[in-house]
């Protein structure tokens, strides 16, 4: 029988010896749930996202400009299922370009990059907050707007 756990326990131990016990614990955070405030802003931005997706954005957002790895993506993005039916962290790279794609439509000044091997990085400015919903579309649109004029 595979142990579900022994990639997650891998990333941890890869880590040097006095980073392991900080390592571990951001890699627990990933999976607690986001505030509501997160969810309910999302949800007011218009994007429709699964519990799951949310989750892996809340990831990036909570390590905004640092990469994370596919394997802690792929453990909050699997938050609510039993161990045994997690799903592999290429389910991450599909859901990833679900999430830009939703992304870039809004023209949010958001951009997820990869760096292969290593996992993704979000990437916004200090004055972007998901948790701001709607307020935060505008204020996104208004900069462009001023960008253009």
């Amino acid at each position: 029988m595979c142990d579900p756990m022994a990639p997650i326990r891998a990333e941890v131990f890869a880590q040097p010896v006095e980073e392991r016990l900080d390592y571990a614990l951001d890699l627990l955070a990933f999976h607690l749930d986001p505030v509501p405030a997160f969810f309910d802003g999302v949800a007011a931005m218009g994007l429709a996202f699964t519990n799951a997706d949310t989750r892996m954005l809340h990831a990036l957002d909570v390590k905004r400009g640092r990469y994370v790895s596919m394997n802690a993506l792929s453990s909050a993005r699997c938050l609510d299922r039993p161990l045994d039916e997690w799903t592999t962290p290429d389910r991450v790279v599909l859901k990833i370009g679900t999430v830009r794609r939703r992304l870039e439509k809004l023209a949010l000044p958001v951009a997820i990059t990869n760096w292969r091997g290593v996992g993704y990085r979000l990437d916004a400015p200090d004055w972007f907050r998901f948790e701001d919903g709607a307020k935060a579309v505008r204020r996104a649109r208004d900069g462009l707007l001023e960008m253009v004029q």
